[in-house]
């Protein structure tokens, strides 16, 4: 049964999509036929899309290091500027991804918008005391998560080469800046790293949560506030979900609540018998 519904799910790849939806229709054009008709064009895309991730990120990370020690506005409008675009295109890429046929999580996509809003309020916020305030905390920020997303493709890229080696995988996987199931698979050691970067999201809203109080008038503070806190969030919502069915489906989990279950209904005819006995 499953591997028909590999069979199906493949032949549905092979057929031209219809519609674009509105994203890629709005800026693109409906006209534009974006299908990848073959496995070896779908894949080729793909490929592209990671090295574009990857040669993108690393270049964002040597400018926010140059950003972080030249205290100068260009510089960093030239960083704020990169984000807006990688996380722009990246949401194009990534619908045209989903077009042909690859399964990416709704909030990952979702995430991806929120971060290029949220690189171009930063850019639209003007030079002053309270910007400068927050200036290296973002910056830092934006140097940690680039290593660990550097990190997470090269460890996913090599998961997914093995899981679809194994055919366990699918074709369009690709790589996420978050936790998926599959990454159980070897790369739990990761875990710590994602969750130290939600933790710091929350913390730049914390920051700006009180940075707001002195800095009125400008909404680009509670603006980035409420958009950190809801980014940080989703992305521990959305893993806590993964790691909670990943526990629900094991094998130990199975056991340890039957071996639960098992004692609790021991215990219950135990107390049933000794109020019995005690009645008599």
């Amino acid at each position: 049964m499953e591997e028909a519904k590999v069979k199906l799910r493949d032949m549905q790849n092979e057929l031209p999509v219809k519609d674009n939806g509105f994203y890629l229709s709005l800026i693109l054009g409906s006209n534009l036929n974006v299908s990848l008709l073959t496995k070896n064009e779908r894949y080729r895309y793909k490929q592209e899309y990671e090295q574009f991730k990857y040669k993108v990120t690393f270049f964002i990370i040597i400018t926010a290091i140059v950003s972080y020690f030249l205290p100068y506005r260009a510089v960093d409008s030239i960083l704020n500027f990169l984000l807006v675009w990688y996380y722009c295109t990246l949401t194009i890429r990534e619908s045209i991804l989903q077009l042909n046929g690859s399964k990416i999580k709704g909030w990952w996509v979702l995430h991806h918008y929120i971060s290029c809003a949220l690189a171009g309020i930063v850019l639209t916020w003007k030079n002053d005391e309270c910007y400068k305030s927050f200036r290296h905390q973002f910056i830092g920020f934006v140097i940690y998560l680039g290593v660990v997303q550097l990190a997470q493709r090269q460890y996913q890229l090599g998961t997914l080469r093995r899981l679809h080696a194994l055919g366990q995988g699918h074709q369009m996987d690709i790589t996420v800046e978050g936790f998926t199931s599959w990454q159980f698979k070897g790369l739990t050691f990761l875990l710590p790293f994602l969750l130290s970067g939600y933790v710091f999201q929350l913390y730049n809203a914390y920051v700006l949560y009180y940075l707001s109080f002195d800095c009125k008038g400008q909404w680009q503070v509670p603006a980035l506030c409420y958009l950190f806190l809801f980014i940080a969030i989703g992305n521990i919502y959305t893993t806590s979900l993964v790691i909670l069915r990943k526990l629900s489906s094991s094998q130990s989990y199975s056991t340890i609540t039957g071996l639960t279950r098992k004692y609790r209904s021991r215990i219950h005819l135990n107390l049933m018998q000794y109020e019995h006995d005690h009645r008599e």
